[in-house]
């Protein structure tokens, strides 16, 4: 397999890269976006050891972020197929592996092309993917198979908005139906200032849902693959231990290794629904009144966390490929063929997260006890100083089995892209306070 791997700077590219390394006889990875600060690099796994070329093809995110949904490519969008597809020519790519929301969508609305030149893009058809790459219609879904959501609403009208006021109380979520990484996502905690956030949001994004707040700060994620027939070939649901950030955003700190989550079986009958095959990350937040886990969204595509199950012998990504060949891959069968009871840690996260989560602490507490006034979700208070450091000292120091995150497990051996991530943490964990401090 000669390999093309796209989006280096998400989370999830290094993982991939290091699952199909093995498996690959040469591997290209291409880059996009400004560098941080107008140098710094941000595409970490394009540095790594194991990768034989990198370079740079133009941005296709633009026109998504935008809310330009169509099947047609836009000019930017053709001029990032050119470009891939010279480059795919250069290093005799056979093969294409996408690891962001916007590069699956303008992937697998060009897949015939890349075929036409002897190039696999392991993608459903353009109809299929973006149904759950549009959160409204996967919202919509998931009520039609009973799988709990939020309340949701995509308001065009004075009328819909007069309906959503009548029938919910603040807050509200603000969401394009078309992002990534929660680009664009805003709480309303103000009836007047509903319709001019979300008025605001369409001239950025296109038309936002609306959505009632889901209090709280647990969540569940349901990691899925599917076979050509959709059926399922691994479903993994582990348990979160720790969550980072409030409000948001509710980054797991910590998880471990489960299986028979509630709402498993359903989450996979809502991707056989939607007729997906290959993998796909459906987020649930659980709601602080009733204990029920939430749809947020599905990402169609290897998550931020496919490191999680790389390390304890889930390789999603080669799964997925041989999916897309044709093959029948071997079904993974919970405590037999991964080991349950791991705890996955990710130690350059926790450095970064602990010092953003003192300040939320510092934050709030100046906000409901200095200042008197309420959080918009009392239901996920930050915990106390002490919590947080008996929470890593039993994690890091207890007697568990643990998985750490390959940018930390492979530091010595390829520290480029592991130092690259240390520096993204740092700017996550920035975001994050920024995002929700004090709230």
């Amino acid at each position: 397999m000669r390999l093309l791997l796209t989006n280096a700077r998400c989370a999830q590219a290094y993982a991939s890269l290091r699952a199909l390394r093995p498996y690959a006889e040469w591997v290209t990875v291409v880059m996009s976006g400004p560098p941080a600060l107008g140098f710094w690099p941000t595409c970490h796994a394009a540095y790594s050891r194991l990768v034989d070329r990198r370079c740079r093809v133009p941005d296709p995110e633009r026109d998504w972020h935008a809310g330009r949904i169509q099947r047609e490519n836009t000019p930017a969008e053709q001029t990032f197929v050119d470009a891939m597809l010279r480059v795919c020519e250069r290093d005799r790519i056979d093969t294409i592996f996408p690891s962001n929301d916007p590069w699956v969508y303008v992937l697998a609305k060009n897949r015939e092309r890349f075929a036409d030149q002897g190039v696999l893009v392991p993608l459903p058809d353009y109809d299929t993917v973006v149904k759950p790459l549009d959160k409204y219609a996967t919202i919509r879904c998931a009520e039609e198979m009973g799988f709990p959501t939020p309340r949701t609403w995509l308001p065009e009208s004075d009328e819909d908005f007069e309906k959503i006021l009548a029938e919910t109380s603040p807050p509200w979520m603000v969401r394009p139906r078309f992002t990534s990484g929660g680009r664009g996502m805003q709480i309303v905690t103000e009836a007047q200032r509903l319709k001019a956030t979300a008025r605001a949001t369409a001239t950025l994004h296109g038309t936002p849902m609306v959505q009632e707040y889901v209090p709280g700060r647990g969540n569940q994620s349901y990691y899925v693959v599917m076979d050509r027939s959709v059926r399922p070939v691994s479903v993994y649901t582990p348990k979160v231990v720790r969550v980072s950030g409030r409000v948001l955003r509710n980054v797991t700190g910590a998880s471990v290794s489960a299986a028979g989550a509630p709402f498993a079986a359903e989450a996979v009958r809502l991707l056989a629904r939607i007729g997906w095959w290959g993998g796909a990350t459906l987020q649930t937040k659980i709601d602080a009144r009733d204990d029920t886990p939430k749809l947020m969204e599905i990402n169609p595509r290897c998550g931020t966390y496919t490191w999680a199950r790389t390390e304890i012998g889930i390789n999603e990504p080669l799964l997925w490929l041989r999916i897309a060949r044709g093959e029948s891959p071997d079904c993974l069968v919970p405590g037999k063929d991964y080991p349950l009871g791991r705890l996955m840690l990710d130690p350059f996260a926790d450095a970064t997260t602990f010092f953003a989560d003192l300040v939320e602490l510092a934050a709030y507490r100046f906000r409901t006890r200095v200042l008197g006034r309420a959080s918009v979700d009392p239901a996920s208070a930050p915990p106390g100083v002490a919590e947080m450091l008996r929470a890593y000292r039993d994690e890091y120091l207890g007697p568990h089995e643990r998985v750490y995150h390959p940018a930390f497990r492979y530091l010595l051996e390829d520290p480029l892209p592991c130092l690259l991530w240390l520096t993204k943490k740092i700017q996550s964990a920035a975001a994050i306070v920024a995002n929700g401090v004090g709230r």
